[in-house]
């Protein structure tokens, strides 16, 4: 321990510099090292953080561009109704559809893993809104990007912000805790021998090297503060500009604004506003309503047709449903009235073929006792008459015969 303590306390030059502890030097080293490993850290994440922003940010820079355009052609030919004739829009503005913009946006924000959860939460605040059969409808939004694509969800767990921001003091506590061990290895060689004190010279001649890990601790330390707050700028104005183009690809639409909506708006100040041009948006808004009122009667018309026919079917088969069962039943109460009558006949001639039976064995029995009777008593006769006449068969041979069947 001695040994460690002395190499640590020892006055060493390197590079042609002051005099310094060696434990000043090794912190000195240290500090470098480790500013160098944070630097490295630093910019691999942020790297890492900003490749997602990279990969969409042109995308949908592209929807929002189109979807710029297409307001300012809408808002420009509502504003010169009765000047401009409707051929005016252009062929994309027409065939421009959320939608679409919608499932490109999906398709791009589930391919990224740092988006897919987010951009779930806040499909979900997305509203279609509800406009007439002929006029294609915007997609809203009812919360701005910024409360869904936080930066504690999207940055803080990929970019360790919060410690590098500490960072700088880090260091320069570290570098001033060397300063003072350095200090402290000096002054611990200060001892009184008699009326002179030993170990003075040493602690001057180093004093000056002693302040080196200081001076490196600060000078990573500002190094440090100018390499991370640029990153760290230019991944929070990645992540704006991403927030930015979400608000203007669905914009949001607060509760107040579709309540308004969904009022309607009838009044003779609304009729009777006179409008630039007036007769000639008269005679637009004529041609245009007479153009669109015979399809519409169309439509209408087939619609009610369709849901009359709906109507006629699902009666029809609720009537065979409720029928059903009255015409099972008439159906089947004669056919089942002549199957039970047929098992009762079957049973009775069932009985009476068994009583039947039952009296001609009966029959048979008497009759073949009587036979065997009259037999016996012949043969008696016989015997005594002729003892040595032909042989009768006896009583019991007789009951052993086979019967004659009925």
């Amino acid at each position: 321990m001695s040994n460690l303590w002395e190499f640590l306390s020892r006055d060493t030059a390197f590079f042609g510099g002051p005099q310094s502890p060696m434990l000043s030097w090794l912190g000195s080293f240290g500090i470098i090292l480790f500013f160098v490993w944070q630097v490295i850290r630093l910019t691999g994440e942020v790297a890492r953080a900003r490749r997602p922003f990279d990969r969409v940010g042109p995308m949908l820079t592209a929807l929002a561009n189109d979807r710029g355009d297409l307001d300012r052609e809408r808002f420009t030919t509502r504003a010169l109704v009765g000047f401009t004739p409707q051929t005016y829009q252009t062929s994309s503005a027409a065939a421009r559809i959320d939608c679409d913009d919608l499932q490109s946006v999906e398709t791009a924000m589930q391919k990224e893993p740092m988006f897919r959860h987010p951009w779930m939460q806040f499909r979900k605040t997305l509203i279609l809104e509800h406009t007439p059969w002929f006029i294609e409808p915007r997609i809203f939004s009812t919360r701005r990007a910024e409360d869904i694509f936080t930066q504690d969800m999207l940055l803080n767990h990929r970019v360790n912000l919060a410690f590098y921001s500490q960072l700088p003091s880090l260091v320069t506590g570290t570098g001033l805790l060397l300063t003072f061990l350095a200090l402290f290895i000096g002054l611990s060689r200060l001892h009184a021998d008699g009326s002179e004190i030993v170990g003075i010279q040493g602690l001057i001649n180093g004093l000056a090297g002693k302040f080196l890990s200081s001076i490196v601790g600060l000078i990573a330390a500002n190094l440090f503060t100018l390499i991370e707050k640029p990153m760290v700028f230019r991944l929070m104005n990645r992540h704006q500009t991403f927030l930015d183009l979400l608000d203007k690809l669905f914009p949001r639409k607060t509760m107040e604004q579709m309540l308004e909506q969904l009022t309607p708006v009838h009044g003779p100040q609304s009729r009777n506003r006179p409008v630039s041009g007036g007769e000639p948006h008269e005679l637009h808004e004529g041609s245009r309503t007479e153009s669109l009122a015979l399809p519409i009667a169309e439509l209408t018309s087939a619609v009610r047709s369709l849901t009359q026919w709906k109507q006629d079917e699902q009666a029809a088969r609720q009537r065979m449903t409720d029928e059903l069962p009255r015409v099972f039943r008439e159906e089947f109460i004669a056919p089942m009235k002549e199957l039970n009558d047929s098992i009762h006949d079957l049973t009775r001639l069932l009985k009476d073929a068994h009583a039947h039976r039952s009296q001609t064995t009966m029959t048979l029995d008497d009759l073949m006792s009587r036979l065997t009777d009259t037999l016996a008593d012949q043969r008696a006769s016989s015997s005594v008459a002729r003892p040595e006449g032909r042989r009768f068969w006896s009583k019991r041979a007789m009951a052993s015969a086979p019967r004659p069947t009925a």
